[in-house]
């Protein structure tokens, strides 16, 4: 599971059957899904990242 908090109080939520991949770029967190990027996350507006 990948849990992102946000600074405004958002929370995004990915279980482990909706991504196979993840990676940080220095300014963005990624989230992927077979070679395909579904979540694309600045980490400007990001308190934590969870990853279990």
């Amino acid at each position: 599971m990948i849990k992102i908090v946000f600074k405004n109080g958002r929370v995004d939520e990915w279980s482990k059957e909706e991504y196979s991949d993840y990676k940080y770029d220095g300014k963005c967190f990624i989230v992927i899904k077979d070679n395909q990027w579904i979540g694309f996350y600045n980490m400007d507006s990001i308190t934590s990242i969870t990853i279990k």
